[in-house]
C-alpha cells in the first residue's frame, strides 16, 4: 500500500496537481526565548500550489546558504522581521535577503527574520542572539499583523505574550508543559530527524499538503471570537499600548550603538487601492515609531503602475501574500537605495 501511495504521489506531482515540496511549517523550531527559530545547517525543498523554493539555514540558523562567523570583517546589517523578510517562498539567491546583500557589497547582511513572530519575539531574538554579532545597523521590517502577534490571546504556545492587568503591562510566563512535550523522544525524532527523511518521500509531501489543507479549512470555519467582552475599540487600544511598550523596549535594548531603520512591509492589503482594516494598523504603528518609520508604499504603487501591474497580487503570489521574486527585487532595491542615500 505504501508503494501505491508513493507512486500516486509521484503521478500527482508530475501532473502538477501536487506541489513538489513540503510545507513551510517544517522550517520552524519552537524556542523558549525567541518564540520560534530555525534548524541549523539545513536546506529544505518547499512548495505551495503557487510557488516552489529551495531554502537554506546556516550554522546559526539564519536564512543563508553561507555560514557566518561571530567576528566581523565588514560592517554588519541585521534584517529582523517576520515571514515577509524571511521570504522563504523564493529560492536562495533570489530572496530578499540575498538580493539586499548583492546591493550592499561593502556590508555583511545577516537575516534573522523568522515567520510567525512579532516584535516581542524579535526583541528577544535581538537580545539573545543578534546583538552578539557586533551589528552596525538594524533593519526592522514591520507588518500589519504585528499588533496581534504578541497579544496574550494569540494561540501559538511558544510565542512571547503580553497582557494588561490593573493598567500594568506584563509578560506572560511561557507554557512549560508545551516545551516539556517538545523534548519528548517522539517529538524530537519527528521534528529534528524524521522530517529530513520524509522530505524526500513523495508520499510525505502528499500527506503534509493534505494536513495543511484540512487545517486551513478548519481555521476558515471557526467563528470569530469577541476577544474582549466590552468592545473592540478597547481591545485595539490595549494592543496599541502593548505594541508601544515593545517599541520602547526594542529601542532601549539596542546595545552596540546600532542605527535602527524601520521599514513597512508591502503586504497585498496594504498596497491595495481598496480599504482594509490592516491599513489602519500601519497608520497606528507609524505614529508609534514616529520619524524612524520608512514606508515604501508610494514608491511601490508607482513602480507597479509603471509596469502595468498595479493589481492583485501586487508584489505577492496568487495564493500567498508573501513577496514573490518581483516583490523581493523591489524591496531590495528600495531598501538599499534608501540606505545609501540617507
Amino acid at each position: 500500500s505504501f508503494l501505491l501511495i508513493e507512486i500516486s504521489a509521484v503521478i500527482l506531482i508530475k501532473s502538477g496537481y501536487l506541489p513538489n515540496g513540503i510545507t513551510p511549517r517544517v522550517t520552524l523550531v519552537p524556542d523558549k526565548k525567541f518564540g520560534f527559530w530555525h534548524h541549523k545547517n539545513r536546506t529544505f525543498k518547499l512548495a505551495s500550489p503557487c510557488w516552489n523554493s529551495k531554502v537554506s539555514y546556516n550554522n546559526y540558523g539564519m536564512r543563508n546558504s553561507l555560514d557566518t562567523k561571530l567576528i566581523k570583517k565588514k560592517k554588519r546589517i541585521a534584517i529582523m522581521g517576520d515571514s515577509m523578510s524571511e521570504n522563504l517562498e523564493v529560492s536562495d539567491g533570489k530572496d530578499f535577503g540575498s538580493l539586499l546583500q548583492s546591493k550592499l557589497p561593502d556590508f555583511e547582511v545577516l537575516n534573522f527574520s523568522t515567520r510567525s513572530t512579532g516584535l516581542g519575539d524579535q526583541l528577544e531574538l535581538y537580545k539573545g542572539l543578534a546583538k552578539n554579532f557586533d551589528l552596525d545597523h538594524v533593519f526592522l521590517f514591520i507588518s500589519d499583523n504585528d499588533f496581534e502577534d504578541n497579544y496574550y490571546l494569540n494561540s501559538r504556545p511558544s510565542q512571547n505574550k503580553y497582557k494588561i492587568e490593573n493598567n500594568v503591562i506584563s509578560k506572560i510566563e511561557i507554557d512549560k508543559n508545551f516545551f516539556i512535550s517538545q523534548k519528548k523522544f517522539i517529538n524530537k525524532l519527528k521534528k529534528e530527524d524524521l522530517v529530513f527523511v520524509k522530505e524526500y518521500l513523495n508520499s510525505y509531501i502528499l500527506y503534509s499538503h493534505i494536513v495543511a489543507y484540512i487545517k486551513y479549512k478548519i481555521y476558515k470555519k471557526q467563528p470569530k471570537i469577541n476577544l474582549i467582552e466590552t468592545d473592540a475599540f478597547k481591545d485595539y487600544e490595549e494592543k496599541k499600548k502593548i505594541y508601544s511598550y515593545l517599541v520602547k523596549n526594542f529601542k532601549e535594548a539596542l546595545s552596540n550603538n546600532e542605527k535602527l531603520h524601520v521599514f513597512v512591509n508591502l503586504r497585498p492589503k496594504i498596497i491595495s487601492q481598496k480599504f482594509y482594516p490592516e491599513k489602519k494598523n500601519i497608520e497606528e504603528m507609524s505614529k508609534i515609531w514616529g520619524s524612524q518609520i520608512i514606508n515604501p508604499i508610494n514608491e511601490g504603487i508607482n513602480f507597479l503602475k509603471s509596469k502595468k501591474k498595479y493589481n492583485e497580487p501586487f508584489f505577492s503570489f496568487s495564493c500567498d501574500g508573501h513577496y514573490s521574486e518581483l516583490g523581493a527585487k523591489f524591496m531590495a532595491n528600495f531598501v538599499s537605495n534608501y540606505f545609501l542615500n540617507n
